[in-house]
């Protein structure tokens, strides 16, 4: 098993949000700046990977509208852990100027880049660049197989997809790892998660129990084997909120409170993604998962293993449980809420120091990184 940081930096400077409670407000430029502390204790305590994702016009939900910019800041003060966005919300991305950075970035790292792509979550956001909601999967399809293309083969003399037409593209720089970074599908319904596997690529879930994250897991493998056959099998990922400290007591009151109001905000969350149901229903799904995870009391949502909790010995627990689910990767929420800046980086130290070692020398597995693509 592989373990990373999923940073979705936050912030209410300018009100309050169900995501964060209104007494704990973090101006923007604090935010940003304990993203980059929190990267480089990540790169300090031997964390695998650190990926940003990607949201715009709701600060209280996220800051981070170009996880690209962060990533090029952090390739210049980290050394060893693996960057990535997941994921690109890819329908707001011309093709060609996706791979083109994507090779940049690749380059800066040296080496080090994992890429996300997915179609978007909130259709407030698509509304923002004039992306139509029902569109957004055709768009996504139409611009996979062109970035690609070009990922992989350098150039195109021509190329027509979607609205995207154009010729004589030849990408610089030279690519880093070949035949391209390993890139990642985000999916919580069953269909995003076939999608994943049919692509050749990796997946990673969300916020899954431990039934559903069996279940998805053997439905990705599945359907990878069906379409892939005799092909080494994508990884399989998923993020949960995590809180690692000395005493169980201690977590409670550092961390509990913030966890409940994460979970007691499904009113924000169902609006952020209620307004594309009437248009695609394919959001159904998500829709669904976020009234499901955002009602569940606390100590239910740790006992199924939504959140990993607790001590060092507790989290290992959790964690190998998640191993035996089938996960390949596990993505850490470690900042949260309005949770103090320190208490999130002493967790996050006890979970690179202790809990993450202690789990790999039980597992005993390859921690290499994740498979490009299979085709």
């Amino acid at each position: 098993m592989r373990f990373s940081v999923y940073d979705i930096t936050s912030s209410t400077s300018d009100g309050a949000s169900a995501w964060r409670p209104v007494e704990n407000k973090f101006p923007h430029a604090a935010a940003y700046q304990h993203s980059i502390e929190q990267a480089r204790i990540a790169d300090e305590v031997g964390i695998d990977a650190y990926f940003f994702t990607e949201h715009h016009s709701n600060a209280g939900f996220q800051i981070v509208p170009s996880p690209h910019l962060l990533i090029a800041a952090l390739s210049q003060t980290t050394s060893r852990v693996r960057l990535g966005a997941m994921t690109l919300n890819l329908p707001l991305y011309h093709p060609v100027r996706a791979a083109e950075e994507i090779r940049m970035l690749d380059l800066l790292t040296n080496g080090r880049l994992e890429i996300g792509l997915g179609r978007g979550l909130a259709g407030h956001e698509q509304a923002g660049f004039g992306v139509q909601r029902a569109d957004s999967e055709t768009l996504f399809d139409a611009a996979f197989p062109l970035i690609k293309q070009l990922l992989t083969e350098g150039g195109v003399e021509s190329y027509s997809t979607g609205p995207w037409h154009g010729e004589g593209v030849a990408l610089v720089p030279e690519p880093t790892q070949t035949p391209h970074p390993p890139i990642w599908m985000a999916g919580i319904s069953e269909k995003s998660i076939r999608k994943a596997a049919r692509l050749g690529v990796n997946l990673c879930t969300a916020f899954l129990d431990a039934d559903d994250t069996a279940r998805t897991a053997a439905i990705y493998r599945d359907e990878w084997q069906t379409a892939h056959p005799g092909t080494p099998t994508g990884s399989y990922g998923t993020m949960q909120h995590i809180f690692v400290a000395e005493t169980e007591s201690e977590a409670r009151e550092l961390a509990q409170p913030h966890l409940a109001a994460w979970l007691g905000a499904g009113h924000e969350a169902s609006v952020m993604i209620s307004q594309s149901t009437t248009v695609d229903k394919g959001y159904e799904d998500h829709k669904a998962w976020f009234n499901k995870i955002t009602s569940l009391p606390f100590q239910e949502a740790v006992d199924n293993r939504r959140i990993i909790f607790g001590t060092p010995d507790q989290c290992v627990t959790q964690l190998l449980d998640k191993a035996e689910a089938g996960v390949d990767m596990f993505q850490g929420w470690f900042q949260f809420g309005g949770l103090d800046f320190e208490a999130s980086n002493r967790s996050m130290r006890l979970f690179g120091e202790h809990v993450a070692p202690a789990v790999k020398a039980a597992l005993a597995t390859d921690t290499t990184p994740a498979q490009p693509a299979a085709i």
